[in-house]
C-alpha cells in the first residue's frame, strides 16, 4: 500500500509490523480470531484447515472458502485483506481513509473486477479506480521518464497471476496499446512443481507417500517457495523439513535433500516459456515488433527468479531494464493514479495515462450459411485492447415471423462461438412489435468504463424504447442488502480480535522464519492439552525459544527448536 507524500512522490506505507510488504493470507486462530499478513502466513504451516493464500484465483468464482467452522466467499475474504491494510493505512497516516485505488491483473474477467469493487465496499472503501497491475507499474517508471518516447513492455509475474501491458511513452502520455496474460499462472504454481519433486523424494527415501496428508503438503509448499527464493541467488540450497510423517515402521522421518537451480529450472522451464505466447499475442495486437521494444519493465515477485529473467531476455535480444522494485512498482503505481485523480500529480508532472480492454465483448446472434440458419454465433461489439472508457452500438434485426422479445446474452472471450467464450449475462427485452422476420430493429450499446465494467442498453428502433444492464447481476455477487449485512458481519468478526499485538522488530518473523513461526504456534495451542507431567517442560522450551529468536542467537534457537519439535513429536 502508498501513498504520495508532501512533494507529490509516491512513498509505501508501513504495515502494524513495520513491513513494506503484507502477505495476502488471511487465518482463523483457536480463538476465534481473525489474522492477515504475516501471523496468518505462519499459521498456514500448522493450521492449513484454518488458513487461506492465493484467494485472487478465486474472486469472480462460486468456490465458498472454509476457515475452521466459518465459512466466507473469495470476495469477503479479499474484504479482511482490504480492510487490515486499511487500518494499517490509517494507522500510518494518523487519519481516516475512506476511498482507494484498487490494483487487479490485466486479465481479469469483469466477474472478478466486480467482486473486487464489492470487497472494497465490504471492507470499507470506495473504490475510486481499478487500475491494471501492469498499467500501474508502468506508472511508477514513467514518472521518472517523462521525456521519453517510447515503446515499452511491462512483464508482471505475481504469484498467481501473469500479465503483460504494451505501452507508447511520449510527452508525459502512457498510453497502453494492448494487454494479455493468464490468471492461473504465477509463481505458486513452480512452488507447487517443485513442491511435488519434494514428496516425491520423500517417498523415494522413505517409501511413504505424502498424498492426502494436508499439513505435509502445506509444509513442503513452504519449503518450496524457501528454497525457489534461495536459488535466485545461489546454484544450490539444501531443503530440510524435520518430522515430516511417520516413515517405515512408523518412526518419525524427515525430508533432506538438495536441490540445484539447474534441476528447478528445468522443472519450471515450461511453465515460464508459457509467458512468451501472451506476450507475442499482445505484441501483434499493438502492431509491433520486439524489436520496437525500447525498455521491457519486470516486475512481480516470481519475475526475480533467474529463469524468468534469462527467457526475457533471450526473447528481446537485451536484459530487461534494472531500477523498478519488482513488489512495490505497483503500489507506488496505484498510488500515483490516486494523485492523477485529485489533480495532485498531473499539476506538477504533467502525466496522462489510457487503459484498453483485455477482452472482446460481445453478444450471442444467429446468421445464415447459405441456406441454413446458424445460432450461437459470436459478434464482437468491443474488440479487445479497444482503449477505455468506450462506447459502441451494433444494430441487429430480428430472426422470426411476429417476435415479441428479444433475448441479449452477453459474452466475452475471442471464440468464433459463444460456446467457447465465458457468459457474462443474459436478459429479455419485451415489447417489440410484432413483424415479419428482420423488420424490426434492436440497437445495442456496450459501454465499458476506465475500471472494466461493462453496461449494456438494448433500444428497439422503431418505439425507442430501451433496457439497460448493468453486467453485475452474476450468482456469485451480492445484491444490495446482501452486501450491508456481510460488511456486518465481518465487522462484528473482526472486531471481535482480528487485529494481532504490534510486534517489535526484534521478535517480528522473517518469511525465512516461517516454520519456527509456525512450531511456537503449534508448541502454544499444545499446552492447553498436555499432559500435567510434560506441561512445564514443553511451555519452557517454548519460553526459552521465543527469546532466543528475540536476541537473535541463531545458535540456541536451532537447538531449542529441535528439542522442541521431538518433544511435540512424542506428544502425536
Amino acid at each position: 500500500m502508498a501513498t504520495l507524500d508532501g512533494s507529490g512522490r509516491p512513498t509505501l506505507l508501513p504495515n502494524r509490523l513495520g513491513q513494506r510488504l503484507t502477505p495476502s493470507v488471511v487465518g482463523l486462530d483457536a480463538e476465534g480470531r481473525l489474522h492477515v499478513g504475516e501471523s496468518a502466513r505462519a499459521q498456514l504451516l500448522v493450521h492449513p484447515e484454518r488458513t487461506i493464500a492465493e484467494v485472487k484465483r478465486r474472486m469472480g468464482l462460486d468456490l465458498p472458502v472454509t476457515l475452521g467452522d466459518r465459512r466466507y466467499s473469495p470476495t469477503e475474504v479479499s474484504a479482511l485483506i482490504l480492510r487490515a491494510l486499511r487500518e494499517d493505512a490509517e494507522r500510518a497516516l494518523g487519519g481516516v481513509v475512506t476511498e482507494a485505488v484498487v490494483t487487479v491483473p490485466a486479465y481479469f474477467s469483469d466477474a472478478q473486477r466486480q467482486a473486487t469493487k464489492d470487497a472494497g465496499e465490504l471492507a470499507g472503501l470506495k473504490v475510486e479506480r481499478l487500475l491494471n497491475e501492469p498499467t500501474a507499474a508502468a506508472l511508477a517508471y514513467g514518472v521518472d521518464h517523462l521525456d521519453a518516447e517510447q515503446y515499452v513492455l511491462v512483464y508482471d509475474l505475481g504469484g498467481g497471476t501473469f500479465d503483460v501491458s504494451v505501452l507508447e511513452m511520449f510527452q508525459g502520455v502512457l498510453d497502453v496499446k494492448a494487454s494479455a496474460g493468464n490468471n492461473q499462472l504465477g509463481g505458486s504454481d513452480f512452488d507447487q512443481v517443485l513442491a511435488a519433486w519434494l514428496g516425491e523424494e520423500f517417498e523415494r527415501a522413505h517409501g511413504v507417500s505424502l498424498k492426502g496428508n494436508l499439513g505435509a503438503q502445506v509444509r513442503l509448499k513452504a519449503a518450496a517457495e524457501a528454497a525457489k527464493i534461495a536459488l535466485t541467488t545461489v546454484e544450490s540450497t539444501p531443503v530440510i523439513v524435520p518430522y515430516l510423517a511417520n516413515g517405515r515402521g512408523g518412526s518419525p522421518a524427515s525430508l533432506e535433500v538438495e536441490v540445484t537451480r539447474a534441476r528447478f529450472e528445468s522443472m519450471v522451464e515450461k511453465l515460464v516459456r508459457s509467458t512468451l505466447e501472451p506476450m507475442e499475442r499482445a505484441l501483434r495486437d499493438a502492431k509491433l515488433s520486439r524489436e520496437s521494444i525500447a525498455e521491457v519493465v519486470m516486475v512481480g515477485g516470481s519475475s526475480r527468479v533467474p529463469v524468468v529473467r534469462r527467457l526475457v531476455a533471450e526473447y528481446f535480444g537485451r536484459a530487461p531494464r534494472d531500477g523498478v522494485h519488482p513488489d512495490e512498482a505497483v503500489a507506488l503505481g496505484a498510488a500515483l493514479q490516486a494523485g492523477l485523480k485529485t489533480g495532485a500529480v498531473s499539476a506538477a508532472h504533467g502525466i496522462m495515462i489510457t487503459d484498453v480492454s483485455p477482452f472482446t465483448l460481445g453478444v450471442e446472434v444467429q446468421t445464415m450459411a447459405g441456406r441454413e440458419r446458424v445460432n450461437g454465433v459470436f459478434s464482437p461489439l468491443i474488440p479487445r485492447n479497444t482503449t477505455v472508457p468506450v462506447s459502441r452500438t451494433e444494430t441487429f434485426a430480428t430472426t422470426a415471423d411476429n417476435q415479441r422479445a428479444v433475448e441479449i446474452r452477453v459474452f466475452q472471450g475471442e471464440g468464433r462461438l459463444v460456446r467457447d467464450n465465458l457468459l457474462l449475462d443474459a436478459y429479455t427485452v419485451e415489447g417489440v412489435p410484432p413483424a415479419r422476420a428482420g423488420a424490426e430493429k434492436v440497437a445495442v450499446t456496450f459501454t465499458y468504463d476506465i475500471n472494466g465494467i461493462l453496461d449494456v442498453t438494448t433500444r428497439i428502433v422503431s418505439t425507442g424504447k430501451e433496457a439497460v444492464l448493468v453486467v453485475d447481476k452474476r450468482a456469485q455477487r451480492l445484491d444490495p442488502e446482501q452486501r450491508k449485512q456481510a460488511r456486518e458481519r465481518l465487522s462484528r468478526e473482526w472486531d471481535a480480535g482480528a487485529s494481532p499485538p504490534v510486534a517489535t522488530p526484534a521478535a517480528k518473523p522473517a518469511s525465512s522464519e516461517a516454520d519456527a513461526e509456525a512450531l511456537l504456534v503449534a508448541a502454544t495451542e499444545r499446552l492447553a492439552t498436555a499432559p500435567a507431567s510434560v506441561r512445564p517442560r514443553l511451555e519452557s522450551l517454548v519460553e526459552a525459544l521465543r527469546a532466543a529468536r528475540a536476541k537473535g542467537d541463531r545458535v540456541a534457537a536451532a537447538r531449542l527448536d529441535a528439542e522442541l519439535t521431538d518433544l511435540l513429536f512424542d506428544l502425536g
